[in-house]
């Protein structure tokens, strides 16, 4: 496969790019597995989430050359980041194929890891898969005048239970369902904008049960050719998932099973399921996941519930919070002020 480098030496990338695209959306909503398929064709590498894009879009202009210092100051953020030993390359290596680029934006300066990656695998275009720059569309739209975003949808009801077996936003469905309706509601705003057209949505549950036909949405999307192997994914589980995120998907480990959809039907207690559906029920609707609690005789204690969570649940476990802080330290004081305790070790 050949792949473009003449934008290696003395240029930048932006004119020799071929259109890069954005996986987005909610965690625990099944872009990973997206990801491996779409990595899977013989032209797209994807490597693994890079995060460190919402620091740069925050810090630098993406409109105009950078100067220097930015230049180096940027290839820092981009280095220094947690994720940035998952990229496969070093401080050096980034800082040479910088200086020898003319004109450099901060386009030229991401692609540098992307483009590497394209390289190394024999690949002739780039995508990515960080569901969190949902939050960034709009710069990383402008900065890449011609990328596409895939927005990747599951039931909020599984990614809900999905983020309480992880342990992660509780210890109330509030925040179980805090991140996944924030994307929902950044999606339908980018719905009402120009932007619209450059976004697909893509439900999970069709991935699952519809593999094939869903696929080959998706490249009609991107203009890619459909490919026999994007179903062949699951000899890259190894090399592509960093080894300290393993663990959380362990289920790519086999095929892909049906009963994976919809598990909030068997794993959620109905209060969970009411509590859900009155805080995510009308963004559930819109993209046509049906409700257990839909009659409009709910709505009132629907919307009581709603409420309750979100502004009485919020106070409470901060007063435990705090109650718990002030409660260890006062347990603390007492075990160094009784006899025997550290303070009389610190007299002998």
């Amino acid at each position: 496969m050949h792949v473009d480098h003449s934008a290696g030496e003395g240029s930048s990338y932006a004119e020799s790019s071929v259109a890069p695209f954005f996986i987005v959306g909610s965690s625990r909503s099944g872009s990973t597995l997206l990801r491996l398929m779409l990595a899977s064709h013989s032209r797209i590498a994807i490597p693994s989430e890079t995060w460190y894009l919402t620091a740069l879009v925050e810090k630098f202009p993406f409109d105009r050359l950078l100067h220097e210092n930015e230049i180096s100051n940027a290839i820092s953020v981009m280095t220094n980041h947690y994720t940035w030993p998952d990229m496969g390359l070093d401080d050096a290596e980034v800082r040479c194929r910088a200086a020898n680029l003319s004109g450099v934006r901060l386009r030229d300066l991401v692609e540098i890891v992307y483009r590497w990656h394209m390289e190394v695998e024999g690949k002739s275009r780039w995508g990515d898969k960080t569901p969190a720059y949902i939050e960034i569309v709009p710069p990383l739209a402008a900065m890449f005048g011609d990328a596409k975003f895939i927005h990747l949808i599951r039931d909020g009801r599984d990614v809900a239970k999905s983020f309480q077996r992880q342990g992660w936003h509780g210890p109330w469905m509030h925040g179980y369902t805090r991140e996944w309706l924030r994307a929902i509601e950044l999606d339908m705003k980018l719905s009402e904008t120009p932007l619209n057209e450059r976004i697909l949505r893509v439900l999970y549950e069709d991935l699952v049960l519809h593999p094939e036909a869903t696929l080959r949405r998706i490249c009609a999307f991107l203009d890619e050719r459909f490919e026999d192997r994007m179903l062949l994914w699951h000899g890259k589980v190894d090399n592509a998932i960093p080894v300290r995120e393993k663990r959380l998907h362990s289920g790519l480990g086999g095929d892909m099973n049906p009963s994976d959809v919809g598990r909030w039907k068997r794993e959620m207690t109905s209060r969970e399921i009411f509590v859900a559906e009155a805080l995510i029920g009308t963004q559930l609707s819109h993209f046509g996941y049906e409700r257990r609690y839909r009659s409009k005789l709910w709505s009132p204690l629907l919307a009581v519930t709603r409420i309750y969570c979100r502004k009485v649940l919020p106070v409470v476990g901060l007063r435990r919070r705090v109650s718990g802080f002030l409660g260890r330290r006062f347990q603390r004081r007492v075990k160094v002020m009784a006899p025997g305790g550290a303070a009389d070790a610190k007299e002998k």
